[in-house]
């Protein structure tokens, strides 16, 4: 048996780390792939390899795990129901979206499972701990610098943008929920590195990551770095050298944010000043020593941590869990937890305004809900009127505008769960349960089966999806495409041969493997399956291109190319309402007002609870002068979204919120 040349491996992993490092930066870069062009194009590209992947014979020789099969059986069986849903949704285009959103994750997943051997695993968890470190980097160089970088308008479209840190992502917590999956990957690094300097190296990004969630003002953030790294110190068997590495990247990160809570102006503007800039050039310098000390600092501890065997006596471990406790129930106790949560609970509108010259840390320390409790309670209560199968995926942003206590534009409840069980009913919400249990429960069962570096891996990639899972119960991260694709990438890797405990060897040296029955029948099913996805995938991607074109066009004052790109997108998504909606604005340009009420009527039949189609209908009708048909509109309109301020003196104040 030959071994690889030391040279041969250092490629392979130098080309692995690289491409996953690459590809989880750009779309994080992307506007976190959030857009429905790039979210789709991902897709494609993602299944497209699949397919190659499986034509080529490029999959690992080790069979498909039972938690992988499982895993993959549920998300195959929500991705039906999602499609079922079609049958009873009011908007078929919204649900149709939703099913192409599961099937990328599913891609992610069955990629991370079908071409990742056991040998690659370090490879994997070094580009995802680089690229989100990247991402936190540019972050902070974006605060720290104004101008360095284009913030593609944020501050025009999301005021609040302009405190908090949302760059490249364009949501704040979802940039720090995105940088705070990247704890438990460098963790496992700074203790399983090669050499002192590479464990170091994986602690000195922490810091910046701790002062990007600062910077962000995320609670959530700060919770799914916690507890990403609370999960993998419980599940590594090295927990004292673990705790090290945490005591130390705390310390420089505790560093960090002491150097940005004295520059008040950075912090929380106005930015774009002399002032602003000198505090980022020094900030940065400060910044980068504490990053420098703390990697320092662990390289050359580590010489002594794991140049020798560290066993404390089992008592010291149970004391140190009993000091965390209590001091944990004092806090708590401390902290007014009643208080707190009936702060939580308050609409925005009763609470007084933050100090905007010390908003990040106040709101950072505060108990606020910014809403939630609102949008999960209209998510149960759009549950209760359908309780098994629900209103149909994608359906939630027209719930919440009709029956919503508040008036907030809101397209998700920030749940991924309550807003699953509200869109596909008890049938949706413990397939999303039994998807996210059975995760969690294989990382754990496979992290205590493991041992040594094996273990400590395991345990990383356990902690960034029980990270990823928690956090998709209180912001719409399941809509953040960057965040769910570290999250399935982790799944994949804890559910699939990467993680998969050794079998006893069963081919002699030499013997060519078997090929298992069935397998050829089972892969060309497979790639059937990628063509209908990826095809499913590009209708919307060129519909909407069509309809982008076709707006370019009409604002260009070139009505014919409008029209025809505009018919283009009807012909490719006949089921969808956009367009139609397109082929009523451009025939209302030039107009062609009866002709654009047919096409506004039938984008009202594609999507009957769209409370800006029927608006738009009132308007239309109104200038042919069909008075009373303008006002039946319009008052479905209201009654669609009746606390919109547009409708203001047409409802009562009860309506009017």
């Amino acid at each position: 048996m030959r071994l690889p040349r030391p040279e041969s491996s250092r490629l392979r992993y130098l080309f692995t780390a690289g491409l996953v490092t690459v590809a989880l930066f750009w779309i994080a870069w992307d506007n976190g792939s959030y857009g429905l062009e790039s979210r789709n194009a991902l897709a494609i590209a993602i299944w497209w390899t699949v397919i190659v992947v499986i034509v080529f014979g490029l999959l690992p020789r080790e069979k498909p795990s039972r938690a992988s099969l499982t895993i993959g059986a549920l998300m195959g069986a929500l991705a039906l129901w999602i499609l079922a849903s079609l049958l009873w949704t009011a908007s078929a285009e919204k649900t149709f979206d939703e099913f192409n959103r599961l099937t990328l994750y599913f891609g992610v997943f069955v990629l991370a499972c079908a071409i990742v051997p056991r040998t690659s695993v370090a490879r994997w968890i070094d580009g995802l701990a680089a690229a989100l470190s990247l991402v936190a980097g540019i972050a902070l160089v974006s605060r720290l610098f104004p101008g360095s970088f284009q913030t593609r308008d944020l501050e025009t479209f999301l005021p609040a943008a302009v405190t908090r840190l949302s760059f490249p992502l364009g949501y704040w917590n979802g940039l720090a929920i995105l940088v705070a999956l990247a704890v438990p990957p460098l963790l496992s690094i700074a203790v399983v590195g090669r050499t002192p300097a590479i464990r170091g190296i994986a602690l000195a990004p922490v810091p910046v990551i701790a002062s990007v969630i600062y910077l962000a003002s995320s609670r959530g953030g700060v919770v799914c770095a916690a507890l990403g790294g609370l999960v993998f110190l419980i599940l590594t068997e090295r927990r004292w050298v673990a705790g090290s590495a945490v005591a130390v990247s705390a310390l420089g990160s505790s560093v960090a944010i002491g150097v940005l809570v004295q520059r008040a102006e950075l912090v929380d503007g106005p930015l774009h000043t002399d002032l602003v800039e000198h505090q980022g050039r020094s900030a940065a310098l400060l910044i980068i020593l504490a990053c420098a000390a703390t990697g320092a600092v662990w390289g050359i501890g580590t010489r002594v941590l794991l140049g020798r065997a560290i066993n404390a006596p089992p008592i010291v471990g149970w004391v140190v869990v009993l000091v965390v406790i209590v001091v944990s129930v004092i806090g708590v106790r401390s902290a007014g937890p009643v208080e707190q949560f009936r702060t939580f609970k308050k609409p925005p509108s009763e609470l007084g305004a933050i100090d905007r010259g010390d908003f990040v840390t106040q709101h950072l320390l505060s108990s606020r809900g910014s809403g939630r409790w609102q949008f999960w309670d209209a998510a149960i209560e759009q549950w209760r009127q359908t309780p098994l199968w629900g209103d149909g995926a994608g359906s939630y942003e027209s719930w919440w505008a009709e029956n919503g206590s508040i008036a907030l534009f809101v397209r998700d409840a920030h749940s991924l769960y309550l807003e699953v069980l509200g869109e596909l009913g008890l049938v949706g919400f413990a397939l999303v349960l039994a998807l996210v249990g059975s995760g969690v429960g294989v990382g754990i069962v496979r992290a205590r089966a493991a041992s040594g570096d094996e273990r400590v891996r395991a345990a990383a990639l356990t902690a960034v999806f029980t990270a990823y899972a928690a956090s998709a119960s209180f912001d719409w991260v399941w809509e953040l495409t960057a965040i769910s694709v570290v999250g399935f990438v982790a799944l994949g890797l804890i559910s699939g041969p990467a993680t998969a405990i050794p079998a006893p060897l069963s081919v002699i040296e030499g013997e060519a493997p078997r090929r298992r029955p069935g397998a050829f029948g089972l892969g060309v099913a497979a790639v059937l399956i990628a063509w209908v996805i990826v095809f499913a995938q590009a209708i919307p991607l060129l519909a909407q291109r069509e309809v982008d074109k076709s707006r370019a066009a009409s604002a260009r004052g070139n009505v014919r190319d409008a029209l025809d790109a505009a018919e283009s997108a009807r012909d490719i998504q006949p089921w969808a309402a956009t367009p139609y909606l397109q082929l009523a604005l451009v025939s209302e340009q030039i107009g062609a007002l009866p002709l654009a009420r047919m096409w506004i009527r039938r984008a009202i039949a594609r999507d009957r609870e769209d409370w800006r189609f029927w608006l738009i209908a009132a308007r239309l009708e109104t200038k042919l002068g069909r008075v009373a048909a303008a006002e039946r509109s319009l008052d479905r309109a209201v009654e669609l979204n009746p606390r919109s301020p547009l409708f203001k003196g047409l409802v009562g104040d009860s309506a009017g919120g």
